[in-house]
């Protein structure tokens, strides 16, 4: 088996190796979870105590997983090793999800009718290189408990967690229920055109999950896509400075600013620019730019050497184009690895491409607004609709905003939480479909009715005749 080769992005040293998978390994895979699935789907008890044990491992393996999660991904430790942690809550989570197989209608007319809700087969799960341990697990673990096998998919760049997981789910669980596949787009092509695939999840790229979209479609699939996002930060203008500075904060630079619900851009009442500008750039400064396996280091590198280049050209661009570096630009370490310190660009023009492009890195700017009803007009016709918050002390005021943002999710004084129990998903180029929760299961479940009417043997004329004597 051919193999490639897995860095760390903050020191380039290599982390390990993992197999280059190609269409011909897709097929053995598929052939693997067609032939388990009966078997899986049969026995709900053990499907739930499988995922029990799991969660149960994971807890125990969380500091081996997430290091190599760290060394591979670049996240702090202690990020990583929550990451796994997370995924143990949520393999709990479907293991006591309360629902019904079966459900019966009103009978109508002679007629009973019966509900019933069925594993949709093989499943493919695709993830990222940003979150690949918690974006895997809130497709696996609806998935197992609803009866479907699983291959797992990862980013090229982050394999070997990924690895770590299925292996340590795959002990819990019959040969071929979940397996996993390590590789490059061609593997994702195959597993989307694959007639026996009944499913994708993809959580990655508007351009990508399009592509895949496009794939899956001549087979029918069912799509659940979870794409990109440019999350706003809105400002009101009684908000706390400190306050709101280190929740937009916390958000916009965690993961080095590479999370898909992230605050992306933050928008400021004009008269209070200067001051919010100041408080976040103060707050953007505290943080430590190094390894993320090193103790002190509360922000690692960027993933890419691309994606490092993305961003800083987008920082000078909205520079040239009159923006002001408030804090960062710089590396923040002697490290060799795809490093940018936290970045903070005030009076950044709404329409830069800084500010209208995900840039998905640890850059942030700060645009002054003075028409509030302006603001969101703009903001909602735009192509993205992931997340948003809105940041003020009146939560009526708040919270009647929040309800006119066209976002999966809005957040009030706070951004990026997630709940266990709460669908999130995206509006518009953001994505289709729900994750998390019973919202999360519905999508893994095919829907059957069995319509019944009672059987009467016909009564002949000469019977009828005999019968009315």
């Amino acid at each position: 088996m051919t193999t490639y080769d897995v860095f760390d992005p903050a020191t380039l040293e290599l982390v390990g190796q993992a197999p280059l998978h190609g269409a011909d390994d897709v097929d053995v895979a598929v052939t693997r979870a067609v032939a388990a699935g009966p078997g899986w789907a049969a026995d709900r008890g053990a499907r739930r105590a499988a995922l029990r044990g799991a969660a149960e491992a994971l807890r125990a393996k969380a500091p081996e997983i997430g290091r190599r999660l760290s060394l591979e991904q670049g996240k702090v430790l202690r990020e990583a090793v929550g990451e796994v942690l997370v995924a143990a809550d949520v393999f709990d989570y479907y293991a006591a999800l309360d629902w019904d197989e079966e459900e019966t209608l009103p009978d109508r007319q002679g007629r009973s009718l019966l509900v019933q809700r069925r594993p949709v087969g093989v499943v493919a799960a695709i993830t990222p290189w940003n979150f690949p341990i918690s974006l895997l697990s809130v497709k696996l673990a609806p998935a197992l408990v609803a009866g479907c096998t699983v291959i797992a998919k990862p980013s090229p760049t982050t394999p070997l967690s990924t690895i770590a997981l299925i292996e340590t789910v795959a002990a819990f669980t019959p040969t071929g229920v979940v397996q996993w596949l390590t590789g490059r787009r061609a593997v994702n092509k195959a597993l989307s055109e694959h007639p026996r695939v009944r499913k994708i999840s993809f959580t990655g790229s508007t351009e990508v999950g399009a592509a895949i979209a496009a794939q899956a479609a001549p087979t029918v699939k069912r799509v659940t896509l979870e794409l990109g996002g440019n999350d706003p930060a809105i400002v009101l203008p009684d908000a706390d400075a400190a306050f709101t500075a280190a929740g937009v904060v916390g958000s916009a630079f965690r993961n080095a600013g590479q999370v898909c619900m992230a605050v992306k851009r933050v928008f400021v009442p004009a008269d209070r620019a200067r001051e919010m500008v100041d408080a976040i750039a103060a707050e953007a400064a505290r943080l430590t730019v190094g390894h993320g396996v090193d103790e002190g280091t509360t922000m690692g590198p960027m993933h890419s050497r691309s994606q490092l280049e993305l961003v800083e050209g987008l920082v000078r661009d909205a520079v040239d184009a009159g923006g002001r570096l408030a804090t960062g630009g710089g590396r923040g370490t002697s490290l060799p690895g795809y490093f940018l310190e936290p970045t903070v660009v005030a009076d950044a023009a709404f329409d830069s491409p800084l500010v209208a492009r995900e840039q998905f890195g640890a850059a942030l700017p700060v645009v002054a607004y003075t028409d509030l009803d302006d603001l969101l007009a703009r903001l909602n016709a735009q192509e993205f609709g992931l997340g948003a918050s809105v940041w003020s002390p009146d939560l009526d005021r708040a919270e009647l905003l929040a309800t006119r943002i066209e976002a999966g999710t809005v957040w009030i004084n706070q951004h990026t939480q997630v709940e266990l129990d709460a669908p999130f998903g995206g509006w518009k180029a953001s994505g289709i479909g729900r994750e998390r929760g019973p919202f999360g299961l519905e999508p893994y479940l095919e829907l059957r009715t069995i319509n019944a009417r009672a059987h009467a043997p016909a009564v002949s004329p000469t019977a009828a005749v005999s019968t009315a004597r």
